[in-house]
């Protein structure tokens, strides 16, 4: 993710540093806040947001199919979800705000359903889901999606220019507020997704771009249903959708790649910018290794939307959007996507690698990066002693830390390690780690193991403390 406005105070010394910053109902009583007891309640682990996610299964595949009407901006939907029981689930959880849910049914079977804490939908099937059994829930709903304002980047439903049109797009959340879902990094699932919507809107998503169809509804609306659909695996906060006018422009990568990029009206310099892809994505293959997405592109809205973000397969960006914005939400394709954090205080594997890789990208282009970061850090400005780790809930995104400080860490990090080691322990982590999460621990951890640097001291005064770091931290290997 990077901002376009910079949220909390931090704006001012980010930005004169030169660091751009552009992620009731059938069966039920009503809405209650009652705690839900047992061991397969709300809640994967992360203490940052203790009610993300759920326990007791794994997901493996999302089908959302919605019809989408325009003037009022509702959708009609059915998700189907594909899981693995990891416990006896004589109940079990799905994250879900907002949105009037009609029926739920549990391997074909009527479920009872009822709705608790701030999003979630507990669901109590006929019969008990065994473990280690692959069952089916679909979820039959209807409204319009709204936004969630509980932290510190506003996520959900945005309007378009366009009138009628709107995306959804936020970090850490945004799929409770348009599909029911297992809401947190650690349980990646496959998604597909089935939009109709009148027409002119057209729908852009993520993944691979399927047969389109038109047909008309029975009030007389003409209307096309778009099919896209993701293979690999990914976190449900890199969904996305955008309904809009839309112009397409379709191409090839060398490597056989699909891309598609999509823009909404007016998009001024967008495609030109756009057009850097091929060039971005060739040198973020040289130094973080091949492609980690089966497609590429670039989700271009027309609206107003604070900051830009990394949805697997094809950013999602506002039309302004600068070429380094592009670098940066690529990387993540990398850093962020493909591994992706173990815990939100761990996002620093996120954003300071995609921050820095904007610094790559201006390496390639003839900058210095050991003179840019020696200027940057003489005389320890106070944004040294910024967190980028364990920043606390509300604090992931701050401007002078994960973007600021994050990127002139990585650096240093480099030059710690050395050039040829770095790249290439970095490289053996996005093999091994595909598809996966890691801990800021589990960073420090095997990079020590691929290159025998003891990274001890570093760490604790580049990542687990925030403080100055030492002169042999602050300057290490050739700086």
């Amino acid at each position: 993710m990077t901002f376009r406005v910079v949220v909390r105070r931090t704006a001012a010394a980010v930005l004169s540093a030169g660091v751009l910053m552009t992620g009731a109902c059938a069966g039920s009583s009503g809405d209650s806040s009652q705690p839900i007891p047992g061991p397969h309640g709300q809640g994967i682990g992360d203490p940052y947001y203790p009610d993300d996610g759920n326990r007791g299964y794994d997901v493996k595949a999302y089908h959302v199919s919605l019809s989408y009407y325009r003037s009022n901006q509702h959708i009609a939907a059915t998700t189907s979800i594909v899981s693995k029981a990891t416990a006896r689930l004589a109940r079990f959880d799905l994250d879900l705000l907002g949105l009037h849910v009609l029926k739920v049914t549990v391997d074909g079977r009527p479920a009872t359903f009822s709705r608790a804490y701030a999003h979630e939908l507990v669901i109590t099937p006929a019969r008990p889901v065994r473990r280690h059994h692959q069952f089916l829930v679909r979820v039959q709903y209807e409204g319009k999606p709204g936004s969630d304002s509980s932290t510190e980047v506003l996520s959900g439903w945005f309007d378009a220019r366009t009138t009628g049109a709107g995306f959804i797009a936020g970090e850490p959340h945004s799929c409770t507020l348009w599909y029911p879902c297992n809401d947190h990094p650690t349980d990646k699932a496959r998604f597909s997704l089935t939009a109709t919507v009148p027409r002119p809107l057209a729908v852009i998503s993520n993944g691979s771009e399927l047969k389109t169809t038109a047909s008309t509804r029975p009030d007389g609306t003409r209307v096309r249903t778009f099919r896209w659909r993701l293979r690999e695996a990914t976190a449900t906060y890199l969904t996305t959708i955008y309904i809009d006018k839309l112009t397409f422009d379709r191409s090839v990568l060398p490597n056989g790649i699909p891309v598609v990029s999509a823009y909404g009206p007016r998009p001024g310099a967008a495609p030109a910018r756009e057009a850097n892809l091929p060039q971005v994505l060739r040198l973020l293959a040289r130094r973080w290794g091949p492609y980690p997405a089966p497609a590429a592109g670039g989700i271009f809205v027309s609206g107003s939307v604070p900051f830009s973000l990394e949805t697997f397969t094809r950013p999602l960006y506002t039309q302004g959007a600068a070429i380094p914005t592009i670098v940066h939400e690529n990387a993540h394709q990398w850093w962020g996507d493909n591994v992706s954090v173990k815990r939100w205080r761990d996002v620093c594997l996120n954003e300071c690698i995609a921050s820095y890789s904007q610094w790559l990208w201006s390496e390639h282009h003839g900058r210095n990066l050991d003179r840019r970061y020696r200027r940057g850090v003489s005389g320890q400005p106070g944004w040294l002693t910024t967190p980028i780790y364990d920043m606390g809930a509300g604090h992931e995104f701050d401007g002078a830390g994960v973007y600021l400080k994050g990127a002139f860490f990585v650096h240093a990090l480099r030059n710690k390690i050395g050039d040829a080691a770095f790249f290439k322990a970095m490289k053996g982590i996005q093999r091994d780690r595909a598809g996966g999460n890691m801990s800021m621990i589990d960073l420090r951890n095997t990079l020590e193991q691929r290159t025998g640097v003891d990274l001890t001291s570093f760490w604790n005064d580049w990542v687990l403390h925030a403080r100055f770091p030492s002169h042999a931290n602050l300057y290490p290997g050739d700086l």
